[in-house]
């Protein structure tokens, strides 16, 4: 005589197979996600230092053509690099107009990833704008 009181062992063996196939794939998509967020926090904290750096140079850092570096206490180590833009708008040497206009390249690198970041900086009469 048959009893239908439950399952059989087969039946709970591939239940248990598919349920933690199911888990597997939850916790592949959850380490991925985790992952990306991890790399988002790491990119706003270079723009965040970008901005802090980039606003330091021509007030803290001199604004001239040239290399400079620094590290940013255990988080990143970062390195500009200055040099001058010709004017294209004015037919007069830079001299005569007073303006100075530099292109600055900054990188910062946190747990070895590499972040570029680009700003145009002026000064007028030697005075930053």
């Amino acid at each position: 005589m048959k009893s239908d009181n439950g399952f059989t062992l087969l039946e709970s063996l591939v239940s248990l197979t598919i349920i933690s196939s199911l888990l597997l794939l939850l916790l592949q998509s959850l380490n991925i996600s985790i992952f990306q967020l991890k790399k988002t926090d790491t990119t706003v904290l270079a723009a965040s230092l970008s901005r802090s750096l980039l606003n330091e140079i021509g007030v803290v850092h001199p604004l001239q053509p040239g290399e400079i570096s620094g590290r940013i206490g255990n988080i990143a180590n970062w390195s500009a690099t200055i040099s001058n833009r010709p004017l294209f708008f004015d037919d007069r040497a830079p001299e005569q107009t007073g303006i100075t206009i530099y292109d600055v390249v900054l990188e910062i690198t946190i747990q070895n990833s590499q972040y570029k970041f680009h700003t145009v900086k002026n000064t007028v009469n030697g005075n930053l704008q």
